[in-house]
């Protein structure tokens, strides 16, 4: 990334000398699209990373109710239920 930079002010530089000052504007713009696309895409993927396992630890959180359900036992003992 670092080199990337030095090569846009090596450009900007040589659009200056050549005279081509009106690709100057461009270039800061796109400098910012891409900045602003990589700091989307980069909170993006923690976001869906954590999104991800919340939904997962959900998913094993109502299997295990599920479980706790299907118990005949009363206030933890351990005890069977008389029909």
């Amino acid at each position: 990334m670092f080199l990337i930079g030095i090569v846009g002010f090596i450009m900007l530089f040589w659009f200056a000398l050549v005279g081509l000052w009106k690709l100057i504007p461009w270039l800061i713009l796109a400098v910012i699209v891409t900045s602003i696309i990589s700091l989307v895409l980069d909170h993006f993927v923690w976001v869906a990373i954590i999104v991800g396992a919340l939904i997962f630890f959900y998913i094993i959180g109502s299997r295990e109710e599920k479980k706790e359900q299907k118990s005949k036992t009363i206030d933890g003992d351990f005890e069977e239920i008389k029909k």
